[in-house]
């Protein structure tokens, strides 16, 4: 008794956002947006930022991710066709 029968959602697993948020530097914005369009279900990117806090994963201060966001190096790909 007390066991809930709720499943655990992706952005709770602390392996996937380690993978997500520390290994591929992607933004809880970012996150957000890849779990929306896996699982077909809505999700805040204020949702991720509690999981992280809630894994003791450390979050990037505001300059840090000013400089990830702005880190990424345009490929032809990429580029605007000008």
């Amino acid at each position: 008794m007390g066991k809930t029968l709720r499943t655990k959602t992706l952005y709770q697993d602390k392996d996937w956002l380690v993978q997500k948020y520390v290994k591929e530097k992607l933004s809880t914005v970012e996150i957000a947006k890849i779990y929306r369009e896996t699982e077909n279900k809505w999700c805040d990117p204020n949702t991720i930022s509690r999981w992280l806090k809630k894994h003791n994963i450390a979050m990037r201060s505001l300059a840090e991710a000013q400089q990830n966001r702005h880190s990424t190096v345009a490929t032809p790909a990429t580029r605007k066709k000008q």
